[in-house]
């Protein structure tokens, strides 16, 4: 477990810095809002389509040869970041990124659920990685040098995979392509789809809209790093609770906080709300989690579409809160809440 948990560690920890920073750089190469919103959609969009496939693999092929290839793979993608030098190289790298990030993550959780009875605890070293990444990005905040290091993290995790992790396989008997387990655990795909795509409106254009509320680039960081080391304190305590009641507090908090965002005045006032967000995102990360794993012997597959629906939500999500910026960023939040109260409204009703 120690490996899995290095991993899981090093995987935020590298991917953060890129996440938070891509929107300031492509609006320092002309991008309007809309643009912007496009290039992490694109990001998204080849995540989206790169964890279904490589999910499914996993638990046909076994878990080991994708981890360690799509550490590889990432840590040369993270390295290609350093010849972004304006709006279509962005694009393309971006797409290399989520390309190999998308390979490996289902995987990882599936190998770990299988050697761990506390998932939270597993996701919360995730979150740890988050947090701590996001305040390195910000002091370092010098591009080439954040995006050597995160690929050094990646090539680090590459090998810790490769003499740690033993080959496993989950030997499933079902076809590749197969609508049984999105059948199945429809709800959950659905309304985490909608809270997620309103989400990732505003993280589209999160940095840009801390910038216009006074913060620099550390604190750019440290406000993500809250989020993230929030989610660290309350991850591991979830397990206790039952799957519907996380699902739903983590709804009914995303509604609050995506407001209460859109009211802030400046930075600071901002920073309680990523608290809440925090134990919002956990409840509905972890409590999601759970579910699929109580409801399917296809781990890999299931956790697989989980994140490409995550993917998808980011397309769609991106997407949007570029066009809605252009109405005024707190529209984006204002929406973000509308498409909570509807994800909440499919899961349980």
């Amino acid at each position: 477990m120690i490996a899995t948990y290095i991993i899981q560690f090093g995987y935020n920890f590298a991917v953060v810095g890129p996440v938070m920073f891509i929107p300031l750089i492509a609006q320092s190469f002309g991008a309007s809002p809309a643009i912007v919103g496009l290039i992490v959609s694109t990001y998204q969009a080849v995540i989206f389509l790169s964890s279904g496939v490589f999910g499914r693999l996993a638990d046909i092929k076994g878990h080991k040869l994708f981890i360690v290839l799509g550490l590889l793979l990432a840590a040369g993608a993270l390295f290609a970041h350093r010849y972004i030098v304006d709006v279509p190289s962005a694009f393309m790298v971006r797409a290399v990124a989520g390309l190999a990030v998308g390979i490996f993550p289902a995987a990882v959780v599936a190998y770990a659920s299988r050697r761990t009875e506390n998932l939270g605890r597993f996701t919360a070293v995730g979150s740890l990685g988050w947090g701590t990444g996001s305040v390195v990005a910000g002091a370092i905040a010098v591009y080439s040098r954040l995006y050597l290091l995160a690929a050094v993290v990646f090539l680090v995790c590459a090998v810790v995979a490769l003499i740690a992790i033993p080959e496993t396989r989950e030997r499933v008997n079902q076809p590749f392509f197969s609508t049984v387990v999105i059948r199945r655990n429809w709800r959950v795909y659905v309304s985490f789809f909608l809270r997620h795509a309103g989400a990732m409106g505003i993280w589209a254009i999160f940095p840009i809209y801390l910038e216009k509320l006074g913060a620099s680039k550390l604190w750019i960081g440290i406000i993500y790093a809250l989020n993230a080391f929030g989610q660290f304190a309350c991850m591991p305590f979830l397990n206790r609770f039952k799957t519907r009641h996380l699902i739903q507090v983590g709804f009914v908090g995303s509604v609050v906080t995506f407001i209460s965002f859109a009211l802030c005045r400046n930075f600071w006032q901002l920073m309680p709300f990523q608290l809440l967000l925090a134990v919002s995102w956990s409840c509905l990360y972890v409590g999601s989690l759970k579910y699929l794993f109580e409801h399917n012997e296809e781990r890999s597959t299931a956790v697989g579409v989980f994140n490409s629906t995550l993917s998808l939500s980011g397309i769609v999500g991106a997407i949007l809160g570029g066009a809605l910026a252009g109405l005024g960023l707190p529209v984006v939040m204002i929406a973000a809440a509308l498409m909570s109260v509807a994800g909440v409204f499919v899961f349980r009703f």
